[in-house]
């Protein structure tokens, strides 16, 4: 009996801890910034603690051997230059020079790893942010303006990665410099070290008082670099269109009074910002001032060194330059945590990279259960239908009963309210983003096309590229789309697009995103007014293509115009004849 107890396998019970380093992290993390943001911090920061330590380390040399050149010029001062012995003077002097020279190599090779690492936690980073705006929902789109979302993927991340990089290697460098150059004060002369030591308190009441301005300025100051950020690429994106309508006083003007908005509180943040240095340097000024007409009066009378004097002041300066470093990145913490609080809302909810593949589905076929949606506070269904595999359905409706909004649900891209889609007899939700893409390709009405050419716009993966049976395959599409010729007199697959397809027609863009979709592969093909620009003879020949070479699919379509050009339909579902 014992034996077969024991031999039944422990699935349950505690995760293993982790290593120290990532429990160091994930602690730091979370006093810094909070629990929340430090969920996702943390794993960026993980791949880099090895080399973090490594720059710890590194830095802790630099600091400990930057404490000695003060103490070896007060031996060249006693020893060499006041005893007048010039073996001694050439000597402290090499010792110097070399100690120097040993202090800039390493402050070199640490700028040099430390921009290396710290490079590319930015790029993982930003890698992340984008992962995670890829997996929002397209409805969630409509509430962010794209120059908001690139303000926090550039400018935020980039403050939480300068933060994050210099609180560990700058802080513990400055802390070292601080105990190293407060600990020689006291060596040299105690009383005088004492009086020095006055001046962190004075200054730490100083800074805690203004620290919470600090946080209030960096977030005005971030949302207003937001705002213009958001209405520039607005106008530069919509630009023709603006021209076409008389809109550039308009966009001009808009873009004008943003950027006068960042101005005043980029100022307003400056004048802060030198205050609060102001009153620390009056304040190590004015102790400077104090050490050297005491130290001064000391080696007037003969009671101190004068290189004793000389190598106080130059500690002094080690304890008061680290000591407003510290401080000043109590201050950037609170900038680093403004620009993690605005991009924790676009990580939270996002997918972990640990995410499974749920149940293939059984076939390409779609039931609808009771499904309900939400549009802008109204709701659409339910709606209750079988799609089976091969189905051609027409999905009906006035513009705002909902069409686009289902087909975004069916696609995986938006959420139901109600009810539940299966595909292939496995419930939509239970897919991974991965599954839903292999299965389902959406034309949309609204086309994008890169600046590049025309084979980067396909966005093919790279087991399709440079692949003479992939080229001969785009060819094939090409031509029964009607772009064949279009291409092959502007340079075949290399032929350049402009940025938005402004090289194109509005009919051309369309075909050219029909033309990605039906490059890869599909159970499901949705086209929603996805020919809506092009004319109806070529409507009727794309259509009978894809009925043709794509029947055994099944093809969702949408259409207000030449619905005569789509052929017969198996099925018809008008959301108009459902209950709102």
């Amino acid at each position: 009996m014992s034996d077969s107890l024991t031999a039944i396998p422990q699935t349950g019970g505690r995760p293993p801890a982790p290593p120290w380093p990532v429990r160091m992290a994930q602690s730091a993390a979370v006093r810094l910034f909070g629990a929340s943001a430090a969920q996702w911090l943390v794993p960026v920061l993980n791949p880099y603690l090895g080399q973090l330590g490594r720059l710890l380390l590194l830095g802790l040399v630099a600091a400990g051997i930057g404490l000695v050149p003060p103490y070896l010029s007060k031996l060249l001062i006693d020893q060499g230059l006041m005893a007048a012995n010039s073996q001694a003077l050439i000597f402290w002097a090499g010792m110097l020079f070399a100690v120097g020279l040993t202090a800039v190599a390493l402050g070199a090779l640490n700028n040099i790893l430390h921009m290396r690492a710290s490079v590319r936690m930015l790029a993982d980073l930003r890698g992340q942010l984008m992962q995670a705006l890829i997996a929002k929902p397209q409805g969630w789109f409509a509430g962010h303006r794209a120059g908001e979302l690139l303000a926090r993927v550039d400018g935020d991340a980039g403050e939480v990665q300068k933060f994050a990089f210099n609180a560990v290697l700058g802080g513990t460098s400055s802390l070292v410099r601080l105990v190293g150059g407060t600990t020689m004060l006291m060596v040299l002369n105690w009383k005088l070290g004492l009086i020095a030591a006055l001046l962190a308190p004075i200054e730490l009441v100083f800074l805690a008082w203004a620290r919470p301005h600090t946080t209030r300025l960096a977030g005005r100051v971030r949302g207003a670099r937001g705002q213009f950020t958001a209405g520039l690429s607005e106008a530069l994106h919509g630009l023709p269109a603006l021209q076409v309508a008389g809109g550039t006083d308009w966009a001009q003007a808009r873009s004008s009074g943003d950027q006068d908005a960042l101005n005043d509180q980029l100022l307003v943040q400056q004048r802060w910002l030198e205050f609060t240095r102001a009153v620390p340097q009056i304040l190590s000024a004015s102790m400077r001032a104090c050490i050297f007409v005491a130290g001064g009066i000391m080696v007037i009378r003969g009671d101190w060194p004068l290189g004793s004097l000389i190598a106080f002041v130059a500690y002094v300066g080690f304890m008061i330059g680290p000591m407003q470093s510290l401080l000043g990145l109590w201050h950037a913490q609170a900038r680093a945590k403004v620009a993690l609080q605005r991009l924790d809302g676009l990580l939270q909810g996002a997918p972990g990279a640990d995410a499974v593949d749920g149940p293939d589905p059984a076939d390409g076929g779609l039931r609808l259960d009771a499904v309900q949606l939400q549009r802008n506070g109204a709701m659409i269904g339910p709606v209750t239908c079988d799609i089976p595999q091969g189905c051609k359905l027409a999905l009906t409706g006035p513009s705002g009963t909902g069409k686009t909004s289902l087909l975004m649900a069916l696609s995986g891209w938006g959420a139901v309210t109600g009810g539940q889609i299966r595909l292939g007899g496995v419930p939509l939700d239970a897919l991974s983003l991965s599954q839903l893409r292999a299965r389902v390709a959406f034309v949309s009405q609204r086309p994008f096309v890169a600046r590049g050419s025309l084979r980067d716009n396909l966005f093919l993966p790279t087991t399709m590229q440079d692949n003479p049976d992939t080229d001969a395959r785009i060819w094939t599409l090409l031509d029964e789309l009607g772009l064949a010729e279009r291409f092959r007199s502007a340079g075949g697959l290399d032929a350049m697009l402009g940025e938005n397809g402004l090289t194109l027609s509005g009919g051309e863009r369309q075909r050219l995103c029909l033309l990605r979709a039906l490059m890869r592969g599909f159970d499901i093909l949705i086209l929603d007014e996805a020919l809506s620009e092009v004319d109806a003879d070529r409507v009727a020949r794309i259509i009978a293509f894809i009925d043709r070479g794509y029947g055994q699919s099944t093809r969702i379509i949408t259409t207000h115009s030449a619905t005569d050009a789509y052929g017969a339909f198996d099925q018809v579902l008008d959301l108009s004849e459902r209950p709102a």
